[in-house]
């Protein structure tokens, strides 16, 4: 796929710069397309995935995704879906994260690696320091 002008993508509204700001907004399904060889490269589990996310097994079973990977670069990463089993590091989360360790303490969550889970994850916390997906290259 051959990329168009700068020009030519603000006058076809897919990039609209703000007159405010240093911001440009994105039409949605380029920022897709273009995220794709870099989502790409991050390691998914395919059993793992499927397993932790069985409407996507649904899904892939009924003929709409072909795989994990598909779904996981097309939609799962906007989704905030996890491609892979993560590791917490139980004592570094709780310590950069206070309002966690006292929503464990209080009973909310069982441990660190439940509340990124069931929440952190989505909330954009990361389960250790350091934290990058892993690749397969």
């Amino acid at each position: 796929m051959l990329a168009a002008s700068f020009a030519t993508l603000i006058n076809q509204k897919v990039l609209v710069p703000s007159t405010r700001t240093q911001y440009v907004a994105v039409d949605r399904s380029h920022l897709i397309d273009i995220l794709k060889p870099t989502l790409r490269r991050i390691r998914i589990d395919p059993d793992w995935y499927l397993s932790n996310n069985p409407d996507i097994a649904e899904a892939i079973e009924s003929g709409i995704f072909c795989s994990a990977e598909e779904h996981y670069v097309t939609c799962g990463y906007y989704e905030h879906r996890i491609p892979y089993k993560i590791s917490v590091d139980e004592k570094w989360y709780l310590t950069q994260y206070p309002d966690v360790k006292e929503a464990v303490e209080q009973g909310h969550f069982s441990s660190a690696t439940d509340h990124f889970y069931v929440a952190g994850f989505q909330e954009g916390r990361i389960p250790h320091a350091g934290f990058s997906f892993q690749s397969i290259d």
